[in-house]
């Protein structure tokens, strides 16, 4: 029995023992990084010179020791071959302070003849993971992970990513033109992506815990399309979409999920439990989402006129605690065919921020729907055209009084400026009175036979005030 257990030993230390090499300097002839003496420690610069390969096998393991100096690099003068597989992938890492930046990366000198050939691996700790005097015109990675680097990926042309991992990284992708993302995970970087996108296709990715997910910096010459994908707990998910269109989402528990979307369809999303769950400004179309549960839920602004107003239709936009619309323009908009999950049309108004709260907004139309979201019990009508309110229009608000309000069986309309039309409508859109060619500064009105209700009193066509019988 003793000798059984003596045997059993001598072969778990034997398992366990492994080769280690220790390179730097120059490669003068071709070299290859093999599996058997892997794990490979770096302690200095490492350059391939021109026309020799150094061919890194899969599996192996590079140890920068970044102990010593953090300026180590590996660069490629000739070519370098850092090739993994899925089951076998390269890794690459700082052997301290492993959280942290620690080394320089892979350089290629492409003016000397410098190639990298470089897929399914693991690099951490670098400045910049791979750095090239001229970015390819394609940089293609499947099954890769970049982690605590402080630039990961920087795009010259065109990017091409399957199946990646982008964690902790200052920036995990910046530059220019052409994107294709499927299948990724970016999480806890500073920021995800920093794009400059002449087309941007993003499909199956999440972004998780990052301060930015991503960030357009200029309007797309093609097309953004980005659908079926996450964006949870991010302070700021995803920024100035435009030219394009968003779909099948997630949005969840950001601080703010969707911002500033210009000329952009946005359909078929969740926004749940965000701090600002949409902002619709230039031409967006917003429509068939679910924005539910958010502090905030759409945010209309940065619209000068009417032809740039967006469009907002079958949204259910529910329990939002501190608005549902917020109107942040001086225009009207007919909001109707939104599901506001209310049958109280007073309890909607308060959660509706425009010309009724403050008189530099301008006035929301809106339906009541049933429980369902499915029928229209009532139409809201603020004003009766849809055309923009003017500022100084909605500044003589305050020089119009409107006395009682509530009111039993008589108003009166006192104004600096003359009154020359009233209107007056039921909560449900329908014409009560009107009274034309009034020329005068002062009106009483007698509703004796009047129902109990709210009312809108539209005064010189696109003056307006909300009446309480």
């Amino acid at each position: 029995m003793k000798n059984c257990i003596l045997s059993l030993l001598l072969i778990l230390s034997y398992s366990t023992s492994f080769s280690q090499t220790t390179v730097q300097g120059g490669i003068y002839n071709n070299t290859t990084w093999t599996l058997a003496n892997s794990p490979y420690t770096i302690t200095g610069p490492v350059v391939v010179f021109p026309g020799k390969t150094l061919t890194i096998e899969p599996g192996v393991q590079l140890l920068i020791n970044n102990q010593a100096s953090n300026t180590i690099y590996i660069e490629a003068r000739g070519t370098i071959n850092c090739i993994g597989t899925s089951q076998l992938p390269i890794k690459i890492r700082t052997l301290y302070d492993t959280t942290n930046v620690g080394w320089q990366g892979f350089v290629c000198t492409n003016s000397q003849g410098g190639v990298i050939n470089s897929n399914y691996f693991d690099i951490a700790n670098a400045y910049f993971p791979f750095g090239y005097e001229s970015v390819p015109n394609s940089l293609n990675y499947t099954n890769c992970k970049f982690r605590h680097c402080n630039q990961a990926i920087t795009v010259g042309t065109n990017v091409i990513l399957n199946n990646c991992q982008l964690i902790n990284n200052e920036v995990g992708i910046y530059g220019w033109t052409y994107f294709t993302l499927n299948n990724c995970l970016f999480k806890d970087n500073t920021t995800s992506i920093y794009a400059y996108a002449s087309a941007f296709v993003m499909s199956n990715c999440e972004f998780i815990d990052n301060q930015i997910g991503v960030a357009f910096q200029a309007n797309a010459v093609d097309s953004i399309v980005i659908h079926d994908c996450e964006f949870l707990n991010n302070e700021l998910a995803l920024n100035y979409p435009n030219n394009g269109k968003v779909y099948n989402c997630l949005f969840s528990d950001n601080t703010s999920a969707l911002k500033a979307a210009n000329d952009c369809e946005i359909y078929n999303n969740q926004f749940i439990n965000n701090e600002l769950a949409l902002e619709a400004t230039v031409k967006a179309e917003i429509h068939n989402n679910q924005i539910n549960n958010n502090l905030g839920g759409v945010l209309i602004s940065n619209v000068v006129n009417v032809q740039e107003s967006p469009s907002i239709y079958d949204n259910e936009i529910c329990n939002n605690s501190n608005y549902s619309v917020n109107n942040n323009t001086n225009m009207n908009y007919s909001l109707l065919e939104n599901c506001f999950c209310g049958l109280d049309s007073s309890a909607i108004e308060l959660s509706i921020i425009d010309g009724y709260d403050d008189i530099s907004k301008g006035l929301i139309n809106y339906d009541v729907y049933d429980v369902t979201c499915s029928n229209i019990t009532k139409t809201v009508l603020k004003f009766s055209d849809q055309g923009p309110a003017s500022s100084d229009e909605l500044a003589s608000l305050s020089s119009i009084q409107v006395f009682p309000n509530p009111f039993q069986n008589e108003i009166t309309i006192q104004s600096n400026s003359k009154i020359n039309h009233l209107q007056l409508f039921s909560l449900e859109g329908r014409l009560i009175l009107e009274l034309k060619n009034l020329d005068t500064t002062i009106q009483m009105l007698n509703f004796q036979e009047l129902e109990k209700g709210i009312y809108t009193l539209i005064i010189n066509q696109s003056i307006f005030k909300q009446l309480n019988n």
